[in-house]
């Protein structure tokens, strides 16, 4: 999938993220026509998949401080769970 310039607009959130996944949005639903979403946890290491059953074993690793950028729309919810207690992870959207 290729994207257009990005223009906006933007939001930004800090998630607790535990070991029952959460969708990455800004509140309760992804922004309109997002393109692109990024993560970094900042305290631990998180864990991600493209469905509410993402685990520790299922997802792709993200590490502490890593940042990541995917793209995904709104209609692509992406979710993340983190290997171990509580981590306080960092996203954006941007359409």
């Amino acid at each position: 999938m290729g994207y257009e310039f990005l223009n906006g607009p933007g939001v930004y959130t800090n998630l607790s993220v535990t070991t029952t996944p959460s969708e990455v949005k800004v509140g309760g639903s992804a922004l309109s026509d997002r393109q692109v979403v990024t993560m970094q946890p900042l305290d631990g290491d998180i864990y991600y998949g493209y469905d509410n059953s993402v685990s520790s074993t299922t997802g792709t690793k993200i590490y502490k401080g890593q940042y990541i950028l995917l793209e995904s729309t709104d209609s692509l919810p992406v979710w993340i769970v983190a290997g171990s207690g509580t981590v306080d992870v960092r996203i954006t959207e941007v359409a």
